[in-house]
């Protein structure tokens, strides 16, 4: 019953907002793929470079601690993590956001929405707005994303080794 409510809900606001836009005359609407302008502007490489040294950081300094303080030191570095790539991706929506208020003046937009919303119509200004928040050069896009790879290996080998450490202390614990 809770999903046919939730069901019903979607569907209405999406009636709704296609009456809006439908209702509105001619409205100029342009989309853009967030994940391809975050992999392709400098600023979005600049941020993930960021936010990836300040985890080796943090993975380092829990590295270093002894084992009777590594959790306490693991939650702390976690809790930092966590507060830095939420500034990083603040600021980063801002200058996004600003970006994306020059391309609606420029191009005329009524609205710019994420490129996953769209069904049908609109323009594609993705393109347009990396160009307008600086696009990375070749070198650096291949850059990140090898190093997301590699950060994507290292973080499934952590997950591997600490999986296996919780094991261990399980079946050590039900042996006693």
């Amino acid at each position: 019953m809770n999903k046919r409510i939730k069901s019903l809900v979607l569907g209405a606001s999406l009636v709704a907002s296609m009456a809006i836009l439908g209702g509105c005359g001619s409205n100029n609407v342009g989309y853009v793929d967030s994940v391809k302008v975050a992999n392709s502007t400098e600023k979005g490489i600049e941020i993930t470079k960021e936010i990836n040294a300040k985890k080796a950081e943090l993975d380092a300094k829990i590295a270093s601690a002894d084992e009777a303080s590594k959790q306490n030191v693991f939650n702390q570095a976690n809790q930092e993590l966590n507060a830095f790539a939420n500034a990083k991706a603040q600021e980063y929506r801002q200058y996004q956001e600003q970006k994306v208020g020059e391309l609606v003046k420029e191009k005329k937009l009524d609205v710019v929405i994420e490129k996953g919303a769209v069904v049908g119509g609109g323009s594609d200004v993705t393109d347009d707005l990396i160009a307008k928040m600086g696009k990375a050069s070749d070198d650096q896009i291949k850059e990140a994303e090898n190093a997301a790879k590699a950060q994507e290996q290292q973080d499934a080998q952590q997950n591997a080794q600490q999986s296996g450490q919780a094991t261990a202390v399980n079946t050590e614990e039900s042996a006693q």
